[in-house]
């Protein structure tokens, strides 16, 4: 095709939400319908070619309509339907995880590939509400060269261009197209279908670069319309610059033609209100994803069948379809999070069912001791961990392998009864992705009379938490933790706000349409209670209840002695309107604060001038050199930080799927979001350099996916009391996404990302195939390897195909 500066590439498509303002059983009806139009368009027309993403919709119609999916099939052969994407689901783009956004390319290519013989070779989300800066790096490793989205629009990010090279975090480029001025047309389109060509002709004479111009009703489905056709045919007759076309002939006309203007940069804001709205969602997504994970390390360690990672598969398909950009987002209507709700549950079941037996048959191996009760410990994790774990069991000790007596911590559990009332704390260190056992003596399920007075715990006017190094101060008048000051070098960690929850006005829509920031008034809850709900060898506890109009928080402040972190869970009890609930932390810093974030895969630096962000399991703020303030959560997914003051944006108050301009009406009650009770859970880490920065990554994944803990009886085995199935060794920024079984089921696939931006190297040792891999990894960079079952070990892409071209190159 002869390049042309002017050309207008016309795309027929049809956007499908498959759940928004209605629910999953409409939206399937609506994929099935709106690809059977499709078709027959292509039957009327003889230049017509339809463009149309997301495997899960193909999946529905092979599945429903075999029939139609034989159509389709013979449209994508003879070149009139464009199948692109890659992807399973357009999913929200900053929320899943970096192994999400892996399975979602997997799973979508490897289906293409399988019932069209081809993989897309354009990414195309162009719903979603921003993108993550490292998706150029997952995208490319999948066999993805382009990118077509839509949002932030032109009045939201100003880009040098409508098409440009998009730069990852770790130099991974792909060229970019930002949809002008949008994927759709309304039904009652006919005159309108001009203005938007006389756009596009505005936009090409300003930016002298070829331009597809969508068409199409979308949403609610639909696709082109013979009204579309007839106007466009127009068009086309007069002036040859414009024609049907697909997104591959497109990009095809741009390979090596233009010099592009670079944009290294995740793509945000759009809708900064879907980092934060439905949390219950996001926090099921969050379990959901860790759940998954651990359970295939576990599965690929125990050499478990075939099947279990079959049904591990099943579940993961179940949370991409969940993480579509109107459901993760949280503005779809409540009947439509039904579906979602109990496919996240189905996945966790299926989850904890299969970590429960595969771990039940590896203890079940375990000579144990020969008397008492056997304290077996799994980490799931390639590192060794020192942790806090609660036993629901009383002993008198508990002793490691080297003969030590470690020290114990009686606390209440939420039991009231005669027994089971108490648990034990322990700090137990676990060898790398393996076991560890620990004797445990007379063990026992309450309290004896004398333990039990000693158990009973009483207001207090103490207001201090001491560790190893680290004293912890609450201001009992403004309900603040006020100070964490380590008591040998003197470094405050904590700024004059402090850390307490907060409740922050906000007006905005569901999705915050327009905002970068929320700057609604700051409101103090009131304490209105402070107890110590235990003192021990292991940890102090603290119970503090604040008030605010009819909600609730009921906050435990617990610090751990000899790790010197703090962990806070947070129980709400929320019953506002048009309001934030947020986790303020102020580091003792000054105004020239740093804000980083964890996104997927990686790290970026934001600008801690307010602006909420996406974010995922870890911020920090602090100094450029280091020292200051990680909060480690459970599935908060926005932040910001002003100056030295950090936000985590837990829950909001809109109305369900409210979009401005719209006003609600007077004369109804509606439904508004995230009534009801809430819990979440953080870590705080003081930092004092650069160095600590490392640990975010570790510290966030150790804390999401805890160690696993079973008490067993005295039985005989063959396995040794301790053990490690795998390790990474040295490399303390590479951090391991996942081991699982190849989807060729003849192998298993490690994945593992570096995560702090530096160039790093260490070992990978898996013994169950007597591996010891040498590890090197640039900057962020993600790499995924095939062991053999009988050892050896090869690089792959990120489709697990052996013979690719390891490049970073747009």
């Amino acid at each position: 095709m002869e390049t042309k500066k002017n050309h207008i590439h016309l795309i027929g498509n049809a956007h499908i939400d498959v759940l928004w303002l209605w629910d999953w059983n409409e939206g399937i009806q609506e994929i099935r319908s709106t690809f059977a139009s499709a078709l027959d368009r292509i039957d009327e027309h003889d230049d017509f070619i339809f463009t149309s993403a997301c495997a899960y919709y193909y999946q529905v119609v092979e599945r429903v309509d075999p029939p139609l999916f034989r159509r389709i099939q013979k449209a994508v052969d003879d070149g009139r339907w464009h199948i692109t994407g890659g992807w399973w689901l357009q999913p929200d783009c900053n929320a899943p995880s970096a192994e999400s956004f892996v399975r979602q390319g997997l799973y979508g290519q490897r289906y293409y590939l399988k019932r069209f013989n081809k993989i897309a070779t354009s990414g195309y989300n162009v719903d979603s509400f921003g993108h993550n800066g490292n998706l150029p790096q997952i995208l490319k490793k999948m066999g993805i060269n382009h990118y077509v989205f839509m949002r932030p629009g032109k009045s939201e990010k100003k880009l040098p261009s409508s098409v440009f090279e998009w730069v990852g975090i770790d130099g991974s480029k792909v060229r970019a197209f930002r949809i002008p001025p949008n994927y759709n047309n309304s039904s009652d389109w006919g005159e309108l279908l001009d203005d938007k060509i006389a756009m596009m002709r505005e936009y090409i004479k300003d930016e002298k670069l070829p331009l597809m111009a969508f068409y199409g009703v979308g949403n609610h489905g639909g696709g082109p319309t013979k009204e579309n056709l007839k106007i466009l045919d127009s068009y086309c007759e007069k002036d040859p610059s414009i024609f049907y076309s697909d997104v591959g002939k497109y990009f095809d006309q741009l390979k090596d033609c233009f010099e592009l203007h670079q944009v290294k940069d995740d793509l945000q804001f759009h809708a900064i209100g879907c980092y934060s709205a439905y949390s219950r969602i996001k926090k099921l997504n969050n379990r959901a994803e860790n759940a998954l994970v651990c359970t295939e390390k576990i599965l690929s360690v125990t050499n478990a069948p075939q099947s279990d990672f079959d049904m591990v598969t099943e579940s993961w398909k179940k949370v991409l379809v969940n993480q579509f950009h109107d459901a993760l987002g949280g503005c779809s209507i409540p009947q439509a999070y039904d579906k979602v709700i109990n496919s996240y549950g189905s996945a966790l079941e299926c989850a904890d069912e299969l970590t429960t037996f595969s771990l039940q048959q590896l203890v079940s191996r375990i000579k144990t001791f020969d008397e008492g009760s056997t304290l077996i410990i799994f980490n799931p994790h390639p590192l060794e961990i020192s942790q806090m774990v609660e036993l629901n069991i009383l002993c008198e000790k508990i002793i490691d392998l080297q003969g030590n007596s470690l020290d114990l911590e009686i606390v209440p559990s939420d039991s009231i009864g005669n027994s089971f009332t108490h648990h034990t704390r322990v700090i137990v260190t676990v060898p790398p992705l393996g076991y560890t056992c620990f004797h445990v003596i007379n063990p026992s399920t309450r309290l004896n009379g004398e333990s039990l007075r000693k158990a009973q715990y009483v207001r207090t006017l103490k207001n201090t938490l001491r560790s190893n190094n680290l004293t912890v101060t609450i201001d009992r008048e403004r309900g603040v933790i006020s100070s964490i000051k380590d008591h040998k070098t003197g470094i405050e960690y904590v700024g004059r706000e402090g850390i307490s929850p907060v409740m922050i006005d906000d007006d905005s829509d569901t999705w915050s349409h327009a905002l970068h920031a929320y700057n609604g008034r700051v409101h103090q809850m009131d304490l209105r209670s402070f107890t110590m709900v235990s003192d021990g060898k292991v940890s102090t506890e603290y119970e503090l209840v604040y008030l605010y109009n009819n909600s609730r928080v009921i906050l435990r402040l617990i610090l751990i002695k000899d790790l010197d972190v703090i962990d806070i869970s947070m129980r709400v009890q929320f019953n506002e309107q048009h309001k934030i609930l947020a986790l303020r932390c102020a580091a003792a810093v000054d105004d020239s604060a740093v804000f980083s974030t964890e996104i997927p895969g990686g790290t970026m630096v934001r600008e801690a001038n307010g602006d909420e962000y996406p974010v995922q399991r870890w911020t920090h703020v602090g100094t450029s050199e280091g020292k200051g303030l990680c909060v480690i959560n459970n599935g908060v997914y926005s932040a910001n930080s002003r100056s030295n003051v950090m936000h985590l944006t837990c829950l909001r108050s809109p109305i369900y799927a409210h979009h401005e301009p719209a006003h609600p009406r007077s004369d109804i009650t509606h439904k508004y979001m995230e009534f009801g009770e809430h819990d979440f859970s953080f870590r705080i880490l003081p930092t004092v350099s650069k160095e600590d920065k490392i640990r975010f990554a570790r510290e966030s994944a150790v804390f999401n996916q805890r160690p696993i803990v079973q008490i067993e009886s005295v039985h005989d085995g063959s396995l040794p009391l301790s053990h490690s199935f795998a390790a990474i060794e040295g490399g303390d920024s590479i951090m391991l996404s996942t081991i699982k079984r190849s989807e060729d089921k003849d192998g298993l696939i490690v994945r593992l990302y570096e995560t702090c931006g530096i160039k790093t190297e260490g070992v990978f040792r898996f013994e169950n195939k007597s591996v010891r891999q040498k590890l090197y990894f640039e900057p962020f960079e993600m790499k995924t390897f095939y062991i053999e079952d009988g050892g050896t070990v090869k690089e792959t892409d990120l489709l697990e195909r052996l013979n690719f071209r390891n490049e970073k190159e747009g």
